[in-house]
């Protein structure tokens, strides 16, 4: 695919996005996504084939954007001072880009549609949020190594950590998002708490007691 051609594609990918939203799957119409893009619907439909192509492209195309993206973190973890700075650092990298609203949104619609579409939420939940939790597992192994967390599983661990983060902001969001936000005051206390809650959890030596 010439670049020009592949820059259009995701262009039309990324502006479907607020139309699958607002209008749900099965509420848009190939009309309306045309319209978005500013396309006509023979562009449509050579790109995607039909509506049900736009959707899946859009999973498959939000999925390949998932490219580890805490793998930075891991180099950070290596140099942390302590438990809390590296904690801190993940929970705070962590839960505010996966609270972004373009996220949020998306996450709204696999969940909306994965009945319709098995395949893509089992696509969403392997390449995106179970890549995510192989990134934070990579952070955990590394502060357990340096003997700052004591970590004997670090993927369930790093499942327990998201759903420290994630629990109230993101269920708040998929609920009743448009008329009871998270506001930035609350989003820092679920993860200075939520960190901290972790640290007891998991900090190194917290089974025997002898911190």
């Amino acid at each position: 695919m010439r670049p020009n051609q592949a820059n259009k594609r995701d262009a039309i990918l990324e502006l479907s996005l607020g139309v699958f939203v607002k209008n749900g799957y099965v509420g848009t119409s190939t009309d309306q996504l045309a319209a978005a893009a500013s396309v006509s619907k023979q562009t449509l439909y050579k790109e995607f084939g039909d509506k049900e192509g736009v959707f899946a492209a859009l999973i498959e195309f939000a999925c390949d954007r998932v490219d580890d993206p805490f793998a930075p973190l891991v180099e950070r973890m290596k140099e942390a001072a302590s438990a809390e700075e590296a904690v801190g650092l993940i929970a705070e990298q962590f839960t505010r880009s996966i609270m972004n609203p373009q996220v949020q949104q998306l996450r709204r619609l696999v969940i909306a549609e994965a009945g319709r579409f098995p395949h893509l939420g089992q696509l969403y939940w392997e390449r995106g949020f179970l890549r995510v939790i192989g990134s934070i597992s990579r952070c955990l192994d590394t502060l357990h190594d340096r003997r700052l967390l004591d970590v004997a599983d670090s993927t369930l661990a790093a499942h327990h950590f998201a759903g420290m983060m994630l629990w109230i902001p993101s269920n708040q969001t998929m609920f009743a998002g448009g008329s009871y936000p998270v506001t930035e005051a609350e989003l820092t206390r679920i993860i200075e708490t939520g960190a901290a809650a972790f640290l007891r959890a998991y900090g190194h030596c917290a089974q025997g007691g002898d911190r």
